[in-house]
């Protein structure tokens, strides 16, 4: 295991200029498809983010989250948790096809293939930066002005990242394996949604059976430390020095992901062309 998670390591490290260059071109080639190009990077994010607010903050008539006595209208607070989702949704999609989808690459040449998941993780750090952006422009229109504690949104930004990339990693080989796994992700991914507080705060009330336990199940899901941490930083005047518990947990299953994805990866690195 920890030869597989040296060899992933080196491999990606020694390869960050190919990854940046990997990561730019297809954003680039994205832009080039679309008459309009980076608009739809901050249109798409804008146009969703909209139609949840209308259904679910407009027709539903949602009150605002109330946490620790502070209350924060529905708007701000789905802006902020959707930015961290526009982040991880696509990685883990796309991260079934990081392999894959550059086939004729590693046919034709020697190619680092432990370096293709960050490559699609970092080319979605690009339109999360521009979903932040959409973020801080509602949130300075709701009234929010920049605290000390926003400066925490860099470190569970760090988390996300890691995050994403552990699963692409794993996601990447397993699709290699049996390519029904990129259909799976694909049919789940949007129920994995309502599993995370990106719309609504899982938190069961009182008169739901079992909701103390249905509320801790909840919280195990690593997306949940993520993006309720952003909230605690630019909302709640919280950082991670206030939920120590969590934020071990959160690393530790992360380190297994992270471990689990090497293994495979190093596994199987020889055997991508005869799974093509």
């Amino acid at each position: 295991m920890f030869k597989s998670i040296k060899y992933v390591l080196k491999e990606n490290f020694s390869n960050l200029f190919r990854i940046y260059s990997i990561a730019k071109y297809e954003l680039l080639a994205d832009m080039r498809d679309s008459k309009f190009g980076i608009f739809w990077n901050f249109a798409s994010p804008a146009i969703q983010v909209f139609t949840y607010w209308l259904i679910f903050g407009v027709a539903w008539n949602r009150k605002p989250i109330e946490v620790n006595d502070i209350k924060v209208s529905y708007l701000p607070w789905l802006v902020v948790g959707y930015a961290t989702w526009w982040f991880i949704q696509p990685c883990i999609q796309k991260g079934c096809s990081a392999i894959f989808s550059k086939t004729n690459v590693i046919t034709k040449m020697k190619f680092p293939v432990s370096v293709l998941p960050a490559t699609v993780v970092c080319k979605e750090l690009f339109n999360h930066g521009c979903m932040l952006i959409i973020a801080l422009v509602t949130l300075f229109l709701c009234g929010y002005t920049p605290q000390f504690n926003w400066l925490w949104i860099f470190y569970y930004m760090f988390c996300a990242f890691v995050f994403s990339e552990s699963v692409s990693l794993i996601l990447s080989v397993l699709t290699m394996l049996w390519r029904d796994i990129k259909k799976l992700v694909t049919s789940l991914i949007r129920m994995f949604m309502y599993f995370s507080p990106v719309i609504w705060d899982c938190t069961f009330s009182s008169h739901v059976p079992f909701h103390e336990f249905l509320n801790s199940i909840m919280k195990l899901n690593p997306v949940y430390y993520i993006i309720q941490g952003y909230r605690d930083a630019i909302f709640y005047g919280q950082s991670v020095l206030d939920h120590p518990v969590y934020t071990l947990y959160f690393w530790c299953v992360v380190l297994v992901l992270f471990a689990i994805g090497c293994t495979l990866m190093f596994k199987f690195k020889k055997k991508f062309i005869d799974l093509i």
